[in-house]
């Protein structure tokens, strides 16, 4: 009798893996092997070491995500095998970008937006037409290569580093994008080492010092023309506020407490609620009370502001650049040198990561740096 022949063991194009990791837990990850390309997706998900029932049942759950992701990947290259594929895997990255705009245009701000139409014609520039599933590794490492070489849109001037890395992280975002939505099995730009990223350079932070406040203030008091914009500007000093909040702050938001008032508003960068107490300096620059749905101040444009802020900070004899967002800086700077901590004005200025928060302490700490480096020049 003929002996059957063993069936072949056929190969998964996905599978889960582990990687340990120093602290103790294990980093899973696909080993996607497709069209005789390997590719690893980290999914940032982790096993910790399960010393109790509750460790089990976390892992348990971790398990259950990651096998979810998998069989959708799985999924994926099935279609493709069969020649189903979505037609949206035939629409360029271009257009695959536009699509995300107009869906998101409710939910981001106005400055997320202007990013992703300026990835566009940058991608534009470099590659004029690619398809959204052929963005590959080399093709991140390219544009990764032109950013650091590319002049800005509207000027002969290079990009600042910051912005490299902004628009880096802006296609990054757009390639996840797509991964959740099933038309790519991964996110091509989680392939590049150190060395082919652009490093996101160290934020700074311009504020005024409490001399300088002053100098506005008096300005500002003898100036008829300052206007509520620079009673804004000032109040924001004193409360941290963005623009894009102070400008539509209704009389409403701020309410009467048993400890003083309070503004209480849902922001409209970062859509968290928020309140911070309104102190008595910063009552000082309220105007006179209106109607609960009438806004407290009245401000012209953005830009009329900033170049009115400009003319007065100059005039106060202040070197430094000044927009209106100075003023939240201030906030923070004052509040932290007047020893508040980072957890309270995290909260207070409506932060989602405290590691944001964190950039002033490095501030204060230059203010206290230079302040003992004073004492040098007296010996």
């Amino acid at each position: 009798m003929n002996r059957l022949k063993q069936k072949a063991k056929i190969k998964e194009p996905v599978r889960l893996r582990a990687k340990s990791l120093a602290n103790g837990n294990q980093s899973l990850y696909l080993d996607i092997y497709h069209s005789g390309k390997r590719v690893y997706e980290f999914l940032r998900l982790y096993l910790i070491p399960e010393k109790t029932a509750e460790d089990k049942a976390v892992n348990a759950a971790t398990l259950k995500a990651a096998m979810a992701i998998k069989a959708k990947r799985i999924i994926s290259f099935v279609n493709d095998t069969a020649g189903i594929k979505n037609k949206a895997n035939q629409q360029s990255l271009k257009e695959w970008i536009s699509h995300i705009i107009k869906c998101k245009q409710r939910h981001k701000s106005k400055s997320s937006i202007s990013l992703m139409n300026r990835l566009i014609r940058h991608l534009d520039k470099f590659r004029s037409s690619i398809l959204l599933a052929d963005a590959d590794h080399e093709f991140c490492i390219g544009f990764a290569n032109y950013l650091r070489s590319a002049k800005a849109l509207n000027s002969n001037k290079l990009l600042l580093p910051a912005t490299q890395f902004e628009l880096l992280n802006a296609l990054s975002i757009t390639l996840n994008e797509a991964v959740r939505s099933g038309f790519i099995p991964s996110n091509p730009m989680r392939l590049l080492n150190a060395s082919e990223r652009i490093k996101k350079s160290e934020s700074t932070r311009e504020y005024l010092t409490n001399e300088e406040v002053k100098s506005i203030i008096d300005v500002a008091s003898g100036n008829i023309a300052a206007g509520d914009d620079m009673a804004a500007f000032l109040f924001c000093c004193f409360c941290g506020l963005r623009y894009s909040d102070i400008s539509r702050l209704k009389w409403g938001n701020i309410i009467d407490t048993d400890g003083g008032k309070m503004i209480a508003i849902k922001m409209k960068k970062t859509g968290r609620h928020v309140e911070v107490p309104v102190s008595e300096k910063a009552s000082s620059f309220l105007p006179p009370q209106a109607a609960s749905h009438e806004n407290v101040f009245s401000l012209p444009p953005y830009g009329v502001t900033t170049r009115k802020l400009k003319k007065i900070a100059k005039a106060a004899g202040i070197k430094k650049k000044v927009t209106f967002h100075v003023s939240r800086h201030t906030f923070a700077t004052m509040m932290l040198t007047a020893g508040a901590d980072l957890y309270t004005i995290s909260k207070l200025i409506g932060h989602t990561d405290i590691r944001t928060t964190q950039i002033y302490s490095k501030v204060v700490d230059r203010k206290k740096r230079e302040a003992i480096a004073l004492l040098d020049t007296l010996f």
